[in-house]
């Protein structure tokens, strides 16, 4: 596959993530501390509206499996995605106060419900073509590869936008104000993003036979062991995952106490850093294949989490900026757990002859995002019992407490997840 083509399919995951990495960073900040919901509230509802679209992502990728039309099996899902997703982001960053902390919260629910819908009708069909593009394992990597690099411009356009513009407002004490601003540009870079990719695909129906039974299939799709078990490493690590995205702005603003400008340059580092750590996964997986990579990876990342975080001194960006270095390169085996789910597909088409490539990565969705759900509902949980209250700048422990939760509590979760993924490859390497 040439590099255009690789290029334009890619992205797609720009502009998504752009919208993802800009909701992940400073919805529940914005929640909280410019409209006043308390954390739990703002949590509660973010969280309910991921599980949905959790739970959506395995039929939408069957769907989108057992779909035909004129323009393909996946194409008509992406356009749709795109629509919903403008509109709805700017309602997330403008709602309407005057009827109180209910209404506010009801419209956090609600066009958080209508974002991750839009989000889920774009990423399982588009994940799923990924599998279609080549059946070679190398290739695969570099497909997978490419996704991620395209993937991370996303998160600095999601992080470098809102910054730049969050601090001109800031500068002039109007920062509130300029949220709903940002979010109809990120809406807009999303959609024209998702639109390209989908004009440069080729319009091609994938499906084997006519496929029927919902619940028929997702029950096969479990009694694929390998699956199974990769699902549960990876629903532990997208926990650790969601905390660390989740608590980021509470760890850096309250605890570091990091200005916009420092904030902004740790996570272009670690983005960065992640992004050319591509090519050094897909060199080791060449090299040792996937297993053992993919494990010393995400422990590497758990044990330096652990370790460093709640170390880092005030006001001092060395640490966070050494960390972000190593972090990003041990991030990278992230792209090593997304090839392992096109190799379930395989082991089930081989089996069953039928292409369910939709079905394994609306599961795999489905545990990326149920876990950040259950993540960001944990993390206003834990907020509130540290003592963290909405609007009120912590002080005494509370600090020191949300970098507890930023490093040890999150690391801890990275090599759990490593070390079960590392049982359950060895023990099911025979069945790849």
């Amino acid at each position: 596959m040439t590099l255009l083509p690789l290029s334009l399919y890619a992205l797609a995951e720009t502009g998504i993530f752009a919208v993802e990495f800009f909701v992940r960073l400073q919805l529940l900040i914005f929640y909280t501390d410019k409209i006043g919901l308390e954390s739990y509230l703002a949590s509660l509802a973010a969280g309910v509206a991921l599980v949905w679209d959790a739970f959506i992502d395995p039929y939408v990728g069957s769907w989108s499996d057992r779909t035909t039309s004129r323009w393909g099996n996946r194409k008509p899902f992406l356009v749709a995605g795109a629509l919903f997703i403008l509109p709805s982001l700017t309602w997330l960053f403008a709602p309407y106060r005057g009827f109180g902390s209910t209404g506010v919260f009801l419209q956090l629910l609600c066009a958080n419900l209508l974002l991750n819908t839009g989000i889920t009708l774009v990423t399982v069909p588009h994940a799923a073509i990924s599998a279609e593009l080549s059946k070679d394992a190398a290739v695969r990597v570099r497909i997978f590869a490419a996704r991620l690099v395209f993937a991370n411009l996303g998160l600095v356009v999601g992080l470098l936008v809102p910054a730049a513009l969050l601090q001109q407002a800031r500068d002039h004490n109007t920062s509130a104000g300029v949220y709903p601003q940002i979010a109809a540009l990120v809406g807009v870079f999303a959609f024209l993003s998702v639109i390209i990719c989908v004009l440069s695909l080729k319009s091609s129906n994938t499906t084997t036979r006519a496929q029927q039974g919902f619940m028929r299939h997702l029950k096969t799709a479990f009694r694929n062991r390998f699956f199974t078990a990769l699902f549960a490493a990876g629903f532990l690590a997208y926990i650790g995952v969601a905390i660390n995205s989740t608590l980021a702005r509470y760890y850096y603003d309250h605890y570091l106490k990091l200005n916009e400008f420092q904030f902004a340059l740790v996570l272009l580092v670690f983005i960065v850093v992640w992004s050319l750590s591509a090519v050094l996964w897909v060199m080791l997986a060449d090299r040792f294949g996937k297993d053992l990579p993919a494990t010393l990876g995400i422990c590497g990342l758990g044990a330096m989490t652990i370790a460093c975080y709640p170390l880092f001194p005030e006001r001092s960006v060395t640490g966070p900026l050494v960390a972000a270095v190593v972090g990003g390169i041990f991030t990278g085996c992230i792209l090593l757990f997304d090839s392992f789910v096109a190799d379930a597909a395989d082991m089930d088409f081989a089996q069953s002859g039928e292409k369910r490539e939709g079905l394994y990565f609306g599961l795999w969705k489905f545990g990326i995002k149920a876990a950040r759900g259950v993540a960001v509902f944990l993390s206003g949980a834990l907020l509130w019992l540290i003592g963290y209250r909405a609007g009120v700048t912590p002080e005494g422990s509370v600090p020191f407490r949300i970098a507890l939760l930023f490093g040890p509590l999150v690391g801890s979760i990275f090599v759990l997840s490593g070390l079960l993924f590392y049982f359950v490859a060895r023990q099911h390497k025979d069945e790849r």
